[in-house]
């Protein structure tokens, strides 16, 4: 696993929230994306942010993929729940993202923090799987 210096993971997550708060802020003036995110939230697993949504949604208009986030967007662990399988050797071609928080001292001042760091996790679409034999 690469190693990584704090400065580099400061500017990653710096990098990361920026770019989350850009999406948002899209996300926000949206009005059709937010339509069709209220259509297909019943057939979502589990609870999904509208900005998650969003994030999704935007790199599947940007690489030209048809469908919804999150129904024809699935984690590995998804698709196999579904009765799928990723095609070999194929990629995720879209992230999804969840904030994490967490509890702790700051070692320098001995202050009870909590902080949320991003998190991002790989996405298949649709057309990179097929059914379970």
């Amino acid at each position: 696993m690469a190693e990584y210096t704090k400065e580099e993971k400061q500017e990653y997550f710096k990098n990361l929230r920026e770019e989350w708060k850009l999406n948002k802020q899209l996300a926000d003036d949206d009005t059709s994306a937010k339509m069709r995110f209220d259509a297909i939230m019943r057939e979502a697993e589990g609870k999904v942010s509208w900005y998650s949504f969003y994030w999704t949604y935007k790199q599947m208009e940007k690489l030209g993929l048809t469908g919804n986030p999150y129904v024809d967007c699935k984690t590995y662990e998804g698709w196999k729940k579904a009765g799928f399988k990723v095609i070999k050797g194929e990629k995720s071609k879209i992230n999804g993202i969840t904030w994490l928080s967490f509890s702790g001292r700051n070692p320098k001042t001995s202050k009870k923090e909590d902080v949320v760091y991003p998190k991002l996790y790989h996405l298949f679409h649709s057309s990179q799987v097929e059914p379970i034999k």
